[in-house]
C-alpha cells in the first residue's frame, strides 16, 4: 500500500510539472529621448517621456463574447517637453514653451477573436512650475556636462491633467511573413486633444495581434512552444489632426500662462521599429519623426526603448 501511494504521488507531482504554465503578469518600461538618435546634442521639443507599467491578464470571467482576454495595466508616466534650443532665454527667440508632466493612468485593453484590438485608457496628473521639472532637467544636464536648460521660467503654468485615449487596431491582409494593420487613436482632454489614423506594415516572424508584442498581447501565452518568440521590422506612416495641445497652447485651467506658441493642427508623423519578443522578455527599438508641431518650429525626430519583463 505504501508503494502505491508513492508512485501516485510521483504521478501527481509529474503530471503538475508538466503542465502547461501560463504568464499572467508584466513589468514594462518605456522610455522616449531624441538623444538615442546618436546626436547627444538634440535636446528639444518632446525632449523626454518615461512610462513604468504593471500589466496583468484579468479574470477570465470578466470577458465578453467575442474577447479573447483582457488586460489592464497601472502606470506612472513622466515627460519634459522644451523649445529647439536650450540656451534660449528670451521668449521671443523659443518655438514651443517649456513643460513637464507627471501623471498616473489606468487602461483595459480587449483582444477580439477577429483579429482586432481596442485599448481605453484614463490618465490623470498634473503639469506646471510645482512639479520642479526644471530643477530636475537642469541638475541632470549640470551633473553629465550637458547644454544647461535656460528658459524654464517661461514653462507651462499649473494645471491638471485629466486626459482619455482611445485606440483601436485592426489587421487587414495577413500572409506569410507580411501583415497589414489599421490603427486608430484618438486624445480628449484637459492636456491633449487629438486624431491620428495610421496604416502599420510588419515584416518577419509575425504572431496575431492578441499573441503579438506590437500590442503587448503576450499575457495569457503558453510558455513553451513555437508561439513564444517573434522577430520583425514596421512602418507606420500616420496623419494627427491636434484640436488641442496644452503643452504648446497653454493651460485653459488655472492661471494663465506667461509664454505660449500657436500649434499646427496637421502632423504627419513617420513611426517604425524593430520589435523582438521571448519567452518572457521584449524589446521593441522605436523611431519617430513628426513634422512640426509649432508655426515656428521644425520637425522632430526621437527614439523609444520599451522593454518587458513577463513573470
Amino acid at each position: 500500500m505504501k508503494f502505491v501511494s508513492i508512485i501516485l504521488l510521483l504521478l501527481l507531482s509529474l503530471s503538475g510539472f508538466s503542465q502547461k504554465k501560463y504568464l499572467t503578469r508584466e513589468l514594462q518600461v518605456e522610455n522616449d529621448n531624441d538623444a538615442y538618435t546618436l546626436n547627444l546634442t538634440r535636446d528639444q521639443y518632446y525632449s523626454n517621456g518615461v512610462a513604468l507599467r504593471y500589466r496583468m491578464l484579468t479574470d477570465s470571467t470578466e470577458w465578453k463574447p467575442g474577447i479573447k482576454k483582457v488586460i489592464r495595466a497601472y502606470e506612472l508616466n513622466h515627460r519634459i517637453y522644451s523649445p529647439r534650443h536650450l540656451f534660449w532665454k528670451d521668449s521671443a527667440d523659443m518655438d514651443r514653451p517649456y513643460a513637464g508632466q507627471i501623471t498616473l493612468a489606468a487602461s483595459n485593453e480587449y483582444y477580439t477573436d477577429r483579429n482586432a484590438y481596442i485599448k481605453l485608457k484614463l490618465e490623470l496628473g498634473w503639469m506646471g512650475p510645482a512639479l520642479r521639472m526644471g530643477d530636475l532637467q537642469y541638475e541632470w544636464h549640470k551633473a553629465f556636462g550637458m547644454q544647461l536648460p535656460l528658459g524654464w521660467q517661461y514653462e507651462i503654468n499649473n494645471a491638471p491633467v485629466i486626459n482619455g485615449y482611445g485606440t483601436y487596431a485592426k489587421r487587414l491582409v495577413d500572409t506569410n511573413g507580411i501583415d497589414l494593420i489599421s490603427e486608430s487613436n484618438i486624445a480628449l482632454g484637459t492636456s491633449f486633444t487629438h486624431a491620428r489614423q495610421e496604416l502599420m506594415v510588419r515584416f518577419g516572424d509575425l504572431l496575431p495581434i492578441h499573441r503579438s508584442t506590437q500590442y503587448n498581447g503576450i499575457l495569457g501565452r503558453e510558455d513553451k512552444g513555437p508561439d513564444t518568440h517573434e522577430f520583425y521590422i514596421f512602418l507606420s506612416p500616420g496623419i494627427e489632426y491636434a484640436a488641442y495641445n496644452a503643452t504648446i497652447e497653454g493651460n485653459w485651467i488655472g492661471k494663465e500662462s506667461i509664454y505660449t506658441e500657436t500649434r499646427e493642427p496637421w502632423i504627419f508623423q513617420m513611426r517604425g521599429g524593430l520589435m523582438m519578443s521571448f519567452t518572457k522578455f521584449d524589446i521593441a527599438f522605436l523611431y519617430y519623426r513628426r513634422t512640426k508641431e509649432t508655426t515656428e518650429a521644425t520637425y522632430h525626430k526621437y527614439v523609444g526603448i520599451r522593454m518587458n519583463q513577463r513573470f
